[in-house]
């Protein structure tokens, strides 16, 4: 009843020697996974089923899967890495369940101060050693994500807003809040305010007599809500008000501003705070309200990097205030990035989980009895669910990687760009996440129930990532409107402010669009064609341009001739404007996967610009080319699967093409089933993180009531 892993470190549970002699045969069956060996039970004959030929084996080089899905991740990065689990390996970062919230957010606090003891990240290295920064949260996690979101509100938000909205003055705060002496929280979403950021209501009226800030919450809806780390331990706040100069609003700015005393732990004189109590999840992360009445901050406390008061007047290289307020958000689009990230590691881990349950747990004889009950991930049912999940987190965490390589390496004129692109990511990983460990729960059956199996927390903890660092329908909305933009700047032949379409233009797909409507009917008329990335990837720009100008045309509809408001035309168009930001994901995470697959395929592509067409050869022999472009394919036929109805209203696809697809989708399952375990074990994740009974030996906990049994089999 253990699954075999590719790591060295030993398991929380240790099965009797009994069971262990018991389960020899077994193992030497189930470690053929890791190599990519046919299983010799009488089960794995079945897993074929569905099958008109018996499909190409595939195997798994894990070492070099694991470079593919952490590419970016140097040497430096990984002695972090070490360093960080010589911490998480100790007893205080097991999992813990059945803990009340006072427990859990004790527990949560001292494992935040465990970790700042390493010294691991420096406030000052937060974009230079920006890698770094998300690999540990990944890391963290695994642990707890209440420990996860925690610490990151701290490095992440607070010292990340003194980072990119303050100046040189502000760089003297930075040792102190990698100690933690500033423990810190930040501040911009209200009671009445949430997406909608820009119509927050505290104010920070500036007092000429004293040359300081006077801030204050003017109604109830203006609170400071769900405010990380407010309700116990936060000393500081970033916080977010509107700046009062003579009785003029200059818009949202950030205040560095104390709300507590450090040695009594007890609010400041006008600053108020609330806990928001028990949540469904992240029970260790005290969220509080905050509400301030005359509270004074120095004037040094304003961040200033793109507003400031000088002689009383203000001062700003952004006249515009939504200009300016997109630029202090884009500065901290770093965050967006790490919560899409660290949402993969839940997904990863609920993935490790149900994979290797599913090569242990066996339900159902296939012959009343007389053959071997089948393995879980021998049913197609199994496969159906879980490969889809496995194929579209490898697609996300080679997107992920793309986005924060190019997070730590812009430039002036890529701000714009990125923020897109972290909007886009953050939304997609974290609703795939989401998706993932509710399939992975139900593969589990009722052990995947249990707390001490992990994906049901991971999933509760977890679930608030679809809403902050920015609503995920928020932020697609955003994709789709700078889609908008770019469309029309090339058609009025502006300069455009991303390269959002740079891909899809510069291969000529808009006159491919004009010129045929359905050029990709014959292109998919073979069986071949079926496995052809170049196929699906213009099939995604084929629908992605279709979208774009049904939108443009039917906004200016709305408009010109039915003479709606932009917001009105906007809000009935929700609906398309969300298919078309899906619909550049599926785009963009294709041209990734590809372009991974040529430096799996070419090592020296590594660290430099993808190829102007990034569709890998087709003749490489190497064993992870192979089955990449396996999960590959399975990925792009599971996203069309979902969108097929629209490929069928346009006439794109044959009805006897999409049942092909089908088909095909159906053969790549049961394929990839047979490397199920390599391709999960490449997520490497320490085993010393994994604990969770069901991923190892699931019998070995249970026998607690059944002595007579252990008693009798060791006599």
């Amino acid at each position: 009843h253990r699954v075999p892993t590719s790591t060295s470190p030993s398991r929380s549970y240790r099965p009797p020697s009994h069971l262990m002699d018991r389960g020899l045969g077994r193992l030497s069956v189930l470690a053929g996974h890791l190599l990519g060996a046919t299983p010799s039970s009488a089960s794995s004959d079945k897993s074929s089923a569905g099958s008109s030929s018996s499909p190409a084996k595939l195997s798994v080089d894990v070492p070099e899967m694991k470079k593919v899905l952490r590419e970016g991740y140097d040497e430096e990065c990984l002695k972090v890495r070490e360093r960080l689990m010589e911490v998480l390996s100790t007893p205080l970062f097991q999992p813990r369940t059945n803990m009340t919230m006072e427990e859990h957010r004790k527990l949560t606090t001292e494992r935040v101060y465990k970790i700042a003891e390493k010294r691991l990240l420096k406030t000052e290295e937060l974009l230079s050693k920006y890698n770094q920064f998300v690999m540990v949260k990944e890391h963290l996690a695994y642990v707890d994500f209440s420990l996860q979101v925690k610490d990151s509100v701290h490095y992440g938000l607070f010292a990340g807003s003194i980072f990119c909205l303050g100046t040189e003055k502000h760089r003297k705060y930075f040792p102190k809040i990698d100690t933690l002496e500033m423990f810190g929280c930040f501040a911009l979403t209200e009671l009445g305010h949430g997406s909608n950021v820009r119509g927050i209501e505290t104010t920070a009226e500036y007092d000429r007599a004293t040359n300081t800030f006077v801030i204050n919450t003017p109604t109830v809806s203006a609170q400071k809500c769900w405010i990380g780390n407010a309700a116990n331990d936060g000393l500081w706040s970033t916080v977010f008000a509107n700046l009062i100069i003579d009785g003029t609003n200059y818009g949202i700015h950030p205040f560095i501003t104390p709300i507590r005393d450090p040695a009594t732990k007890q609010p400041l004189s006008g600053v108020y705070i609330g806990d928001c109590g028990f949540k469904m999840g992240l029970n260790g992360v005290d969220n509080g309200r905050l509400a301030f009445h005359n509270v004074r901050v120095p004037y040094e406390n304003l961040l200033n990097k793109f507003g400031d008061v000088i002689d009383g007047k203000y001062v700003t290289s952004i006249p515009h205030h939504g200009a300016r307020f997109n630029s202090m958000l884009e500065a901290l689009v770093g965050g967006r990035v790490a919560v899409g990230a660290c949402s993969l590691s839940g997904a990863k881990l609920g993935l490790l989980i149900a994979v290797r349950y599913g090569l242990s747990r066996r339900q159902f004889s296939p012959n009343q009895g007389k053959e071997p009950e089948m393995l879980l991930l021998d049913w197609y049912s199994h496969q159906r669910r879980l490969m889809p999940a496995l194929a579209g987190t490898y697609a996300f965490q080679i997107y992920g990687n793309y986005v924060r390589h190019r997070f730590q390496h812009q430039g002036e004129k890529d701000h714009r760009e990125i923020f897109l692109l972290a909007a886009s990511f953050k939304a997609m990983a974290t609703w795939h996440k989401a998706e993932t460990l509710q399939l992975c729960r139900e593969c589990c059956g009722g052990q995947g129930f249990s707390a001490e199996s992990r994906i049901g927390v991971l999933r509760t903890d977890s679930d608030v990532d679809l809403t902050y660092e920015g609503d995920n329908t928020v932020l697609m909305q955003a994709v789709s409107k700078a889609l908008l933009q770019e469309f029309s700047s090339y058609f009025k032949g502006k300069k455009p402010l991303t390269a959002m379409l740079k891909y899809t233009w510069m291969s000529g797909h808009i006159g491919r669009v004009f010129r045929n409507k359905n050029f990709i009917v014959q292109m998919l008329a073979s069986e071949s064609s079926l496995h052809s990335p170049e196929v699906y990837l213009d099939a995604f720009a084929y629908r992605e341009f279709k979208l774009l100008r049904q939108l443009a045309r039917d906004l200016k509809d709305k408009t010109k001739v039915k003479k709606m408001s932009g917001f009105d035309a906007w809000n009935t168009s929700m609906d398309l404007i969300m298919h078309l930001a899906r619909s550049y994901v599926d785009r963009v995470s294709l041209e990734r996967f590809l372009a991974a697959i040529q430096v799996a395929a070419d090592p020296s592509l590594a660290g430099k610009p993808a190829p102007a067409s990034p569709i890998p050869t087709t003749d490489s022999q190497i064993p992870n080319v192979q089955t990449l472009r396996a999960m590959c394919n399975l990925y792009c036929m599971t996203r069309m699967e979902r969108d097929m109805a629209w490929f069928l209203e346009h006439q794109f696809l044959a009805p006897s093409r999409a049942r092909a697809i089908h088909v095909e989708s159906m053969k790549l399952c049961t394929q990839l089933r047979e490397v199920a375990l390599p391709l999960v074990e490449a997520f490497d994740i320490p085993e010393v993180l994994v604990a969770a009974p069901i991923a190892g030996d699931w019998l070995a906990p249970k026998t607690d009531v059944v002595p007579w049994l252990v008693n009798k089999e060791q006599a």
